[in-house]
């Protein structure tokens, strides 16, 4: 999940990697305004082409860790199915992504988190979701020093507890706090990026930590456990990687939408059938071990398009509404207003997904 912060590098375990953040204030306010102008007034944002030519279609992405669609990149799906040049461009800032997409330079938006799309649909952007790539289940927890004492949440009240402030492990174990009746206040927060973690955990500085993969998973096997996971606060809080796509343009070019949505169903359908090669494939594209990647893509929830119109998708239809995708940009929408980053909450988030490309492309 990513938004304003610089790629975080230790001992090779964040190369190419964008930070999991929400978006701050002034990153993404900026960005809003920006992409709202553009995508309302701007003749550029549209996918050209000639009679005798390919339409070119430019899709940014993040590096989240190893999901289906390194697959699919890896494999080139997306010039294949959606019948276009399609460049991939690699973007490790959510304002910065969602302002290329205002400009006319960017279509799709994907591996992006849903705070910072929420945070922009907030403000009158005019993006929807057309796809869920991933849901974090274990990729993400509370790691705690097996000789701390702390043995569930409600151990943590007078605890500290490093994360990352503006990331989305406050939210999650901001949810978590509450289901267990712990006052947040109870609860110093330590603000440390994930290396930092690392290392004042060796040196027994810290004694919990909310964290991601790969940090999470390093601290568990350095005399650690995890109490909890993003998975235990999925029904209040879950966290998704999403693909947004500005919707003006997506009305006018269907057709490369659902291609679009063929060549993320091929890279899930081809980590289903072929495990071991699929991880491969992710790894060298995410840029880290096989070993990682196994370790990673087991902590993520990986949808079909038939999964995608599920509850725990976007939904279909009347069940659109109660989605696991829907509640994700609603308790997303009431953290960011919590934190002053949004000034208001949309009336009617469900009409920011839509499954609409999914249900079309299984009627194929």
């Amino acid at each position: 999940m990513t938004t304003n912060l610089s790629k975080q590098k230790t001992s090779g375990l964040y190369k190419n990697r964008a930070p999991r953040t929400l978006a701050s204030g002034a990153g993404i306010l900026f960005g809003a305004a920006a992409l709202t102008n553009a995508l309302w007034f701007s003749p550029n944002v549209t996918a050209y082409a000639t009679a005798k030519s390919e339409p070119t279609v430019v899709i940014g992405y993040e590096n989240n860790g190893p999901d289906p669609e390194m697959v699919a990149i890896a494999k080139d799906y997306f010039s294949k199915y959606m019948h276009a040049k399609v460049e991939m461009k690699l973007f490790t800032s959510g304002p910065a992504a969602l302002t290329a997409l205002g400009s006319g330079s960017l279509q799709f938006m994907t591996g992006i988190g849903n705070p910072p799309a929420m945070s922009a649909m907030a403000q009158g952007v005019p993006l929807q979701v057309i796809w869920a790539q991933e849901m974090y289940t274990k990729d993400e927890g509370l790691a705690v020093k097996k000789t701390s004492g702390i043995k569930s949440v409600k151990d943590l009240k007078g605890k500290t507890v490093a994360l990352v402030l503006g990331s989305t492990s406050p939210l999650e174990l901001d949810t978590a706090l509450k289901n267990a009746g712990v006052p947040a206040s109870s609860v110093h927060l330590l603000n440390m990026s994930p290396p930092a973690m690392q290392a004042a955990w060796t040196n027994n500085q810290i004694q919990a930590a909310y964290v991601w993969d790969p940090v999470f998973a390093s601290l568990l096997k350095e005399k650690g456990e995890a109490i909890m996971y993003d998975a235990n606060v999925k029904n209040q809080a879950p966290i998704f990687n999403l693909t947004v796509v500005n919707t003006k343009w997506a009305a006018s070019h269907e057709s490369l939408v659902e291609g679009f949505i063929q060549a993320q169903a091929a890279g899930v359908s081809f980590y289903q059938h072929h495990r071991e090669a699929a991880i491969g494939l992710m790894a060298k594209e995410a840029g880290i071990s096989v070993a990682m990647a196994k370790i990673e893509a087991a902590g993520f929830q990986f949808d079909t398009p038939v999964m995608q119109l599920g509850h725990l998708g976007m939904g279909s239809g009347a069940t659109v509404k109660n989605s696991l995708v829907t509640k994700s940009l609603e308790a997303a929408a009431k953290y960011l207003m919590s934190s002053n980053t949004i000034t208001s909450i949309p009336a009617h988030i469900d009409a920011f997904v839509n499954p609409m490309y999914v249900e079309k492309y299984l009627k194929k």
